[in-house]
């Protein structure tokens, strides 16, 4: 496995180690440990960018994955980099009431299962990858399941591309 946890923000309080075990954890537990992911914490305005010149949507977002392409399953695959808003995550941690530790490593979670190809564009989509976050946030947040954090169905990742 290759984890790159990069930052464009002086942020001495981002939890390195707990994102990129985070991003083990998905990797793992999905089949991919020869995969390679770039996790990049950004502010706002740098993710607002981002997210008009690929999505077309002038407005901040929590997270963004844009994949690589690789063929799955190649040695050394890179799957692509995921780009996490540090200012949303401050004010959804607040919202769901955790800690800005366990909302960045959810926001590293729902990155990493869009690389892997999970969506959320319908129910039965939603439902797998809430499942899958539930999976792999448990292990770090504590919870049984996200519902525990006053999250509902629609509101995780609704701002994610694919």
């Amino acid at each position: 496995m290759n984890i790159e946890i990069e930052t464009v923000l002086p942020a001495p309080d981002i939890p390195r180690e707990a994102l990129w075990t985070a991003v083990c954890r998905v990797l793992r537990g999905e089949g991919r440990d020869h995969a390679a992911v770039t996790v990049v914490l950004v502010d706002d305005p740098f993710i607002r960018k981002l997210n008009h010149k690929y999505r077309h949507l002038d407005r901040a977002t929590d997270v963004l994955s844009f994949g690589m392409g690789d063929e799955p399953g190649s040695e050394g695959e890179t799957l692509g980099d995921v780009y996490v808003s540090v200012d949303r995550a401050r004010d959804q941690a607040e919202r769901y009431h955790v800690s800005l530790d366990e909302e960045l490593q959810r926001l590293v979670v729902h990155g990493c299962l869009h690389l892997l190809g999970y969506d959320h564009q319908n129910a039965s989509q939603r439902k797998v990858m809430r499942e899958k976050e539930r999976v792999y946030s448990a292990d770090a947040a504590g919870h049984a399941n996200l519902n525990v954090r006053g999250i509902t169905e629609g509101q995780v990742g609704e701002k994610c591309c694919g």
